[in-house]
């Protein structure tokens, strides 16, 4: 008598496999991401978005520095001050991201308050680096003397308070901003591949022409907006360029009333069109890099975790 057939049993324990891993790999998926994922995204996706912003970009914050500095346009030395914001983007904006991604993913955190622990985290970094480099810009000092005489002086973090104030609510509303267009896109599509009857997995992330344009509106918006806090900030990095002792310059509301009275109203959206065109442009570079470098470790994870889950089948 022939032995009983396998092939159906072998089938079955195939098909098991199949969906032990797809389940697993789903599962795997969803979960949010751990502390130490969220950290490599973070540091990886931010160093690299802020170097490409800075390179490609830094020409148009030199004009908008010498608008907002009062002094001329010119043209020449656009990239003076670059390697000093260089120096500070790479870890800053590393930083800044890493909180952002634990933060936001890890911990659950809304938008707003992960730009706010974001922006404190990167503080330290930035704010010395874009004094030494917004001085460059409006004078003909290398990097090793702005960097020499700002520290004899102990002005490294002269108008701290003000680069505060700007970029707490910045970084809030344009990361707010751009998460909220981002679901919002996210939703419209899901919704009218309802209306259409595609029975289509549901996506998690945009496209890279959707993240280049909502990340440039994200960008030059907010940028508009938060000009007033850029002046402000300009006048407390380069008082002397304009003319300001910051001994007996006063401080907090005080000081905006008195550069109010000295300069006019008009003065706080000095640079405002350079700028939003440098920050807008910036949102599409920085939240591409940011996405695509995203999906590269999620696509890594991903590969990772299918392997196990293979192995252990």
């Amino acid at each position: 008598m022939p032995p009983p057939s396998r092939v159906p049993a072998d089938a079955d324990r195939a098909r098991a496999r199949r969906e032990t891993r797809r389940d697993a790999s789903s599962s795997a998926t969803d979960r949010p991401p751990s502390f130490a994922r969220s950290l490599r995204v973070g540091i990886a996706s931010g160093a690299c978005a802020g170097i490409a912003c800075q390179l490609v970009l830094f020409p148009l914050n030199t004009l908008k520095t010498r608008a907002q500095a009062g002094g001329r346009l010119t043209a020449d030395r656009l990239y003076g001050g670059v390697a000093a914001e260089l120096l500070g983007a790479a870890p800053g904006t590393a930083l800044f991201m890493s909180a952002y991604e634990c933060a936001k993913s890890t911990l659950g955190l809304d938008p707003s308050i992960a730009a706010m622990l974001g922006a404190l985290a990167s503080s330290a970094v930035l704010a010395p680096m874009e004094l030494i480099a917004r001085r460059m810009q409006v004078s003909r000092l290398s990097l090793a003397t702005a960097a020499r005489l700002s520290a004899r002086r102990g002005e490294l973090f002269a108008g701290f308070g003000s680069f505060l104030a700007r970029e707490l609510p910045f970084d809030t509303i344009q990361m707010s901003a751009f998460e909220a267009m981002k679901r919002a896109t996210l939703a419209i599509e899901g919704a009218a591949a309802d209306e259409s009857g595609k029975k289509t997995k549901k996506k998690r992330a945009l496209g890279k022409r959707q993240t280049a344009i909502i990340g440039g509106v994200a960008g030059g918006l907010t940028g508009l907006v938060t000009t007033p806090f850029d002046v402000s900030r300009t006048a407390h990095v380069c008082a002397s360029s304009m003319g300001i002792d910051l001994k007996t310059h006063p401080k907090g509301l005080a000081g905006l009333k008195r550069l109010k009275e000295r300069f006019g109203m008009s003065f706080f959206f000095r640079g405002a069109a350079p700028r939003a065109l440098e920050i807008g442009l910036g949102g599409v570079i920085y939240f591409t890099v940011i996405e695509t470098t995203r999906r590269y470790f999620e696509s890594s994870s991903r590969e990772t975790k299918d392997a196990k889950v293979l192995k252990t089948v």
